[in-house]
């Protein structure tokens, strides 16, 4: 059985060691390594696996080892992956804006990295994942790596680093920006006379419900647009409205925006 280990204890940690455990049997085990007691008890209890309070007791045990701590703490641990890491396990990064190579210059030549950037639907099993590999890495750890995060949604891989920025900007802001229609569209609704209460339920329910269908249709999604879109209709009022107000643009604004910040944060 192989060791899977989780450096942090976090949301994310928890979501994706409870997929492995869960997914794989008896395949995997999961353990993680964080200074909170609450968090690595959390994590055993969520995911039926263990946890350690040190990084150097994690590592003795694990043959991957998933970075899964904010992108502002990962820097000063890497030294002490360097070191704490003697039985070479592989390295899966979660965190977002730390470079390959940042990584590998602080892991070492040989280091075997994959960068992964997953979106929090991961946490209820519908993420979306990207995964790049580093120089060192193996094509078995690349089929090693879509096994585990398939356990908590979708995987695609990519082979340049670069297009991780504008990952991050559609699929890991995505929901943030989801969520803020769905706030804008139920402020909307109290405004035209609905009760907040239902208008909470009518846009949750309607939005997780389009999303299913386009999901489940081999159409594409102007198609699917275009079929609830009657000529003279309340969809094409409504959507000649939202062009008015500059839709589209503002969606480009976003995108690059999130895109923008995160190659600076990644210093591309």
């Amino acid at each position: 059985m192989e060791t899977i280990g989780f450096v942090g204890a976090g949301n994310m940690a928890c979501a994706l060691g409870g997929g492995i455990a869960r997914a794989t049997g008896e395949q995997y085990s999961v353990v993680a390594s964080d200074p909170s007691p609450e968090a690595r008890t959390r994590f055993a209890e969520e995911t039926g696996g263990s946890a350690c309070e040190t990084l150097a007791a994690l590592a003795a045990l694990a043959d991957v080892l998933i970075l899964a701590v904010k992108p502002q703490i990962l820097p000063g641990l890497l030294p002490e992956i360097a070191a704490e890491n003697t039985r070479g396990a592989l390295i899966v990064s979660i965190a977002a804006g730390i470079s390959l190579g940042s990584m590998q210059t602080a892991l070492g030549s040989g280091a075997r990295i994959i960068r992964a950037m997953p979106n929090t639907p991961a946490l209820i099993r519908r993420g979306m994942t990207v995964l790049v590999p580093g120089p060192a890495a193996l094509p078995e750890d690349l089929e090693l790596a879509r096994t585990l995060f398939a356990t908590a949604g979708r995987v695609l891989t990519a082979e340049n680093e670069s297009v991780l920025d504008a990952v991050t900007a559609v699929s890991g802001s995505g929901p943030g920006f989801l969520f803020a229609y769905a706030e804008a569209m139920i402020d909307a609704g109290v405004r035209a006379g609905l009760s907040r209460e239902m208008t909470n339920i009518l846009v949750k329910e309607t939005l997780a419900g389009s999303a299913e269908l386009w999901r489940s249709s081999e159409k594409d999604v102007g198609t699917l647009r275009a079929q609830v879109t009657s000529p003279g209709g309340t969809t094409e009022a409504g959507l000649n409205a939202m062009a008015d107000q500059g839709l589209s643009d503002a969606v480009d604004a976003a995108i690059a925006a999130a895109t923008a910040r995160s190659r600076e944060l990644s210093g591309n």
